[in-house]
């Protein structure tokens, strides 16, 4: 295992997971979230976030958590040698995403 793609719906506990993966296994974790959105969530050019995207993939050893965007998703799946889909019932999805919503106003999420 050297190319991990963890991708599913909001609020399945993709980042949880992969940074459990990193820390078992040893493999860099990049999640796309940090890489696709500036801090305070604006979005940072296609071309910019594209090319960091390719920067990642050009290396021999990754856990890449999220989607990204349709360009790169199909690219990422392409290359990885392991897919994690986390494909939780639709409820738990819903309420994970907002516990973290109410959460966040009184202690803003990480990244």
């Amino acid at each position: 295992m050297k190319k991990v793609a963890v991708f599913g719906n909001a609020g399945g506990g993709k980042s949880t997971l992969s940074k459990k993966l990193a820390e078992m296994t040893g493999l860099p974790l990049y999640i796309l979230d940090k890489i696709k959105f500036q801090p305070g969530g604006s979005e940072v050019p296609p071309e910019e976030y594209q090319r960091l995207h390719q920067d990642i993939l050009a290396t021999d050893r990754w856990i890449i958590d999220g989607f990204g965007s349709i360009e790169t998703i199909w690219l990422r799946l392409e290359q990885a040698d392991n897919l994690v889909y986390i494909d939780l019932p639709i409820h738990l999805h819903f309420w994970w995403v907002t516990k973290r919503l109410i959460t966040g106003y009184f202690k803003p999420p990480a990244g």
